[in-house]
């Protein structure tokens, strides 16, 4: 159903989507200064409050100006907020810092000092890169930086086995390229890795110090791709008594009860998700405009023929944002194709 969503996914197998930093051996990574910006952070993170998020990890640029861990999170943060609220007029931004933090890793790398964490940070960013060069078609360099991506993280675990935070971006990288990889199932040297990958995240969210939340969304979003519906539902309530109204929980939660005939539910569902979307202040264009049509499609599928068309109406109204953006132009598209099966019922 969502094909840029898709996309993100192919490259989420490497596990990006914001994992957190654990101890180091330096005493600088250890300070209590340092352990409550990044407590702090992820609070602001979990909450939504993007800009708060940002500018609270800047300070972890001030702290280690020459490390990834700062430019890192500042990236994962604005990645997590772009992907949750379809706003990609951040995207320069995020290029900025994910570009220093791995100049930054590499530049330790080559001084031979990389840390557990270091490649942890580095790993991350390599595969951020990686989900921006699939977005713009470069699937072959995408391809090297997963690879690369999951060599850092690798690495991070033979510095420090314990580095329990690491089975999080592993897990997720193990069961994508899985999930993404299994029309070649029936070649002896390709596997199906996604119980593993499963694995290595619940790992993380019983043993990681830091990642253990952001565990539990890659967990929904495994769920639902991997049609584990009650698994990801029981996720999802778990995560939203805690986080209500939350966006990425809406996206999924929508997209489950539609996938499970659950189409009252999930016109609820997308309605809430919309309120969420046009009130916040990262709205862009593009999240309502693929809301709307979801909830369009719950209408259609609940024969409710007039509510859908009041939808497709309203993305209709939002036409003239599709010249200069390609994702807005496909939702737009889709409408209209909707809009005619629901002629063809009517007559």
């Amino acid at each position: 159903m969502l094909n840029k969503r898709k996309i993100i996914l192919v490259f989420a197998i490497l596990g990006f989507l914001p994992f957190w930093n654990r101890g180091s051996s330096q005493v600088s990574m250890n300070s209590e200064e340092a352990d409550q910006i990044i407590f702090q952070g992820l609070e602001y993170v979990h909450g939504d409050e993007t800009f708060k998020a940002a500018e609270e990890f800047k300070k972890l640029i001030d702290l280690f100006p020459n490390e990834p861990i700062g430019y890192f999170y500042v990236s994962a943060t604005l990645q997590t907020m772009m992907d949750d609220f379809r706003n990609y007029s951040y995207q320069d931004e995020f290029n900025k810092y994910m570009d220093l933090a791995i100049k930054k890793g590499e530049e330790r790398e080559k001084r031979g000092n990389l840390t557990a964490y270091d490649c942890l940070y580095m790993g991350g960013a390599v595969g951020y890169r990686g989900i921006h060069k699939a977005l713009t078609g470069d699937w072959f360099g995408a391809f090297v930086d997963g690879l690369k991506g999951k060599g850092y993280l690798e690495k991070a675990l033979e510095l420090d086995p314990e580095f329990y935070d690491v089975y999080y971006g592993l897990g997720t990288y193990h069961f994508w390229k899985s999930l993404k990889s299994k029309i070649f199932w029936w070649l002896p040297f390709v596997k199906d890795n996604r119980q593993m990958g499963i694995d290595m995240i619940k790992l993380a969210i019983e043993k990681g110090k830091y990642a253990a939340e952001d565990a539990k969304y890659a967990l929904v979003r495994i769920y639902v791709e991997n049609k584990d519906y009650d698994s990801a539902f029981a996720m999802i309530e778990e995560l939203s008594k805690s986080q209500p109204n939350k966006p990425f929980l809406l996206w999924f939660l929508g997209r489950a009860q539609f996938e499970t005939g659950m189409y009252d539910e999930a016109a609820n569902t997308y309605q809430t998700l919309l309120g969420a979307l046009t009130a916040s202040p990262y709205y862009h264009p593009e999240g309502e405009v693929e809301c709307r049509y979801y909830l369009a499609l719950a209408y259609f599928e609940n024969k409710s023929l007039q509510d859908c068309q009041k939808q497709i109406d309203d993305i209709l109204a939002l036409q003239k944002e599709s010249k200069k953006n390609k994702n807005i132009k496909d939702f737009v598209k889709k409408a209209k194709e909707l809009r005619k099966k629901i002629k063809k019922d009517s007559s």
